[in-house]
């Protein structure tokens, strides 16, 4: 092949760009922002995604820079205990890390050459049997294949199924970094506290870094409280569990990150001839089950897989269609991809509950199935891509 361009140089890019590589098939990767960096926000790599790891040669190097976890926690705002999961029963570690770490690891992999920054994606054409990329600096680029990994407000995406803005989904949620460790955490833990119409979870990463995250329901892009983001989750959170505040204390204003949630119902197709979609622009999902980096990473796998598996039954490598990998692997992702942007949904649902008489039961229901709640995890990280 040619080359694969892929536009977008975050995690689901980066990733696609590694498994490309090991296959054989030249990756150029077309990143909007001059410098690649992921800022302060830690996530968990549960077994489905450190799979993808072991089998791109990182797993080892991810172990040594996250933290190894071994529990989800569910918790009520207090403190007590609602839910206990034990998620150290796979075959492959579940791994809190910060996506920093995580980025760097997947794009220093690749050959630095495969990474142009500072190119805004614009529009594509199809040319031949190629596709023609064109960004704002009239840069025009050709290869055999387009892959769209930028994220949620993705113009490929708009471009093979419409400009439909994300849907917000009424939560605000705050990202924290310290390196205070509450006395009261359990190592190995991943702790979520769950109140009235908001949340608070907290987990190691590696380093000796703590990072929290907190959401609460709102409306659409509203803004910071006057007395500033930290008082304001001081005055959320004060009566809350005492490592909650406490953490909040001891971090730094200029790292706590605010976002808001969206995400977009399940739509085919992904793909349009030799050009598709992977991670956020393929199936943005809400944060509640923890699956959106994870997904990402079985996405660039799969595709790469899809592609070496055409260019293998090919005759000739220079008669290769794409759009058949394409196809493969839209078919083996979608599936996998639309439960778990609906459950994350209904998980949201569930966390909008804000009269104490539904809260009450809804931590009720939780302790009642504990069972079946763990067993949903279980058959959610036993997935192998």
């Amino acid at each position: 092949m040619k080359r694969v361009i892929i536009i977008g140089g975050g995690i689901g890019g980066a990733a696609t760009a590694l498994a490309l590589s090991r296959v054989g098939i030249e990756p150029v990767v077309y990143e909007r922002a001059k410098e690649l960096r992921e800022v302060g926000a830690g996530i968990a790599l549960w077994a489905n995604a450190t799979h993808i790891l072991q089998k791109l040669d990182l797993l080892e190097t991810a172990m040594q820079v996250g933290c190894l976890t071994t529990n989800y926690q569910f918790n009520s705002h207090r403190g007590r205990e609602l839910v206990n999961i034990p998620v150290d029963r796979f075959e492959l570690p579940v791994i809190g890390i910060h996506r920093a770490e995580l980025h760097q690891l997947l794009w220093r992999n690749v050959p630095g050459e495969k990474f142009i920054l500072g190119e805004t994606f614009d529009r594509f054409e199809f040319q031949g049997d190629g596709v023609l990329a064109e960004f704002a600096s009239g840069l025009r680029v050709e290869g055999e294949a387009l892959i769209g990994a930028d994220g949620l407000r993705s113009r490929v995406r708009s471009a093979i199924l419409g400009d439909e803005p994300p849907i917000y989904r009424n939560f605000k949620t705050w990202r924290g970094l310290t390196a205070r460790i509450p006395a009261a955490y359990r190592p190995g833990y991943i702790q979520e506290y769950l109140g009235g119409g908001k949340g608070f979870g907290l987990m190691m990463l590696g380093k000796g870094k703590m990072y929290w995250y907190a959401a609460a329901t709102a409306s659409e892009a509203q803004p910071d409280a006057a007395r500033g983001r930290k008082k304001e989750l001081e005055a959320m959170y004060g009566d809350w569990f005492p490592a909650i505040p406490e953490l909040i204390a001891a971090t730094d204003e200029a790292n706590i990150l605010t976002t808001d949630l969206y995400d977009r119902p399940p739509k085919q197709p992904w793909s349009q001839k030799n050009v598709t979609l992977l991670g956020d622009a393929a199936h943005p999902m809400l944060p509640t089950m923890g699956q959106g980096a994870c997904t990402a990473l079985e996405d660039a796998y799969v595709v790469a897989q899809c592609l070496r598996s055409v260019l293998i039954a090919q005759a000739s490598p220079t008669q290769l269609d794409p759009s058949l990998a394409f196809q493969q692997y839209e078919s083996l992702r979608f599936p996998r991809t639309k439960a778990i942007v609906l459950a994350s949904r209904r998980s949201g649902k569930m966390g909008e509950l804000s009269h104490p008489l539904a809260v009450g039961l809804r931590h009720t229901l939780m302790k009642v199935m504990g069972s079946a709640i763990s067993n949903s995890f279980q058959s959610l990280h036993a997935y192998r891509a």
